[in-house]
């Protein structure tokens, strides 16, 4: 298993669990896995600590013996429905001013 690339989504501090916390993003063999990482510090932690703890955390979620824990992105597109654009409905007085136009 090779780990091509790691992305760190905003870090945020969470005061009620005196934590760091964020996403972090492996690109692993063409596939991209999401994994939410947390790491207890101080506010006025380094940065390279926090980032490093949350990258370790992470990673340790990707290559753990049970691969069904994975949260794996999805890469295939939403399709969407083409509907029809809602038509207008005509009121009588629009009809009359209509032929009125018309005339």
């Amino acid at each position: 298993m090779r780990t091509e690339k790691l992305q760190l989504s905003d870090i945020r501090y969470n005061p009620e669990h005196g934590a760091f916390e964020a996403i972090v993003k492996i690109h692993d063999d063409g596939e991209s896995y999401e994994y939410p990482s947390h790491v207890v510090a101080p506010l006025q932690a380094e940065f390279a600590l926090i980032a490093g703890g949350l990258v370790a955390k992470a990673h340790r979620s990707h290559t753990a013996s049970s691969p069904s824990l994975r949260m794996r992105k999805a890469t295939a597109p939403v399709q969407t429905v083409n509907r029809p654009a809602p038509r207008q409905r005509e009121t009588p007085l629009m009809m009359r001013m209509l032929r009125a136009l018309a005339a």
